[in-house]
């Protein structure tokens, strides 16, 4: 068999996978270190439903504002599929180091969990950081002042 037949086979193998999705539930996985976009890339190679949400950051350097898109959870990203039939494809797929959490059957995430993580999602498909508003609650999360509790006033530009 020549490797022109050998790919077509996996091609509608995977294709199979995509069609039955009785049992397709999201899992999350976990990409080695930046490479959350390769592996996306290989996971669709493979005809695998897969969901990367992606947000604005803006950088300055030298006086020049940049913005990029890098994932909401950096190192991560949704796959849907049915552990069944497709784990082991998963699991060795480039750019992926795991399915978490990590065990012989890992365990789905709710499909209400990524419905609300889209749901967040602006026209362009970016997740924009909601901006503070006055009396809003906040938690601050690091330093010597963490788990304190606060009520936003306004900000020092302002």
């Amino acid at each position: 068999m020549n490797r022109t037949s050998t790919k077509f086979k996996l091609n509608s193998q995977y294709r199979q996978f995509a069609e039955s999705e009785d049992n397709h539930k999201w899992y999350v996985v976990q990409s080695k270190p930046r490479e959350e976009f390769r592996a996306q890339h290989f996971l669709r190679e493979k005809n695998l439903q897969t969901y990367l949400p992606l947000m604005e950051v803006v950088s300055v350097r030298q006086n020049i504002t940049y913005t990029k898109k890098k994932p909401l959870f950096p190192g991560y990203l949704f796959c849907k599929f049915d552990s069944t039939e497709s784990l082991a494809h998963v699991r060795w797929t480039k750019g992926v180091a795991k399915i978490l959490p990590e065990s012989v059957s890992p365990q789905p995430v709710d499909e209400d969990l990524v419905s609300a993580i889209r749901g967040l999602e602006g026209e362009n498909g970016i997740i924009k950081k909601r901006s503070l508003k006055r009396n809003d609650s906040i938690r601050i999360l690091h330093g010597p002042m963490k788990d304190i509790m606060g009520i936003f006033e306004s900000w020092t530009s302002d």
